[in-house]
């Protein structure tokens, strides 16, 4: 003897399932977006002295060369395409690197974390 159940409604909870995640994936793209556009705010205070961390000291061509580029609604790269933006956040043999992006992202990875999975389980 062969036994049948048939769920009733089965496609319409699909559909609402693909529903809520492509509302998800907007919602996480939007989140990234904003957050990276956040952590470069922070990356530029944290150069500007304005956090308790070294100050750079330089003309505010680094300061003012931060930026955010979004190479897919995933992601987001905070950085600066100043030659000498390495040796202030690493350092060299004459001085100490300041760390400016290393310390932002520590100081900021749980808040950023959080706001990304609040948005989505807001679009759930």
């Amino acid at each position: 003897m062969k036994s049948k159940m048939t769920i009733i409604g089965v496609s319409n909870v699909e559909r609402l399932l693909k529903l809520k995640s492509a509302e998800a994936k907007i919602a996480a793209s939007a989140a990234i977006k904003e957050s990276g556009l956040y952590i470069e705010g922070q990356v530029v205070e944290s150069i500007a002295g304005r956090k308790a961390e070294p100050m750079s000291v330089d003309t505010g061509r680094l300061k003012n060369s931060v930026t955010t580029n979004f190479p897919n609604k995933y992601e987001a790269q905070v950085f600066t395409d100043v030659e000498y933006g390495d040796k202030i956040e690493y350092g060299t043999s004459k001085f100490t690197g300041r760390h400016h992006f290393r310390n932002t992202a520590k100081r900021e990875e749980n808040k950023v974390r959080d706001f990304v999975k609040d948005k989505i389980k807001k679009a759930m």
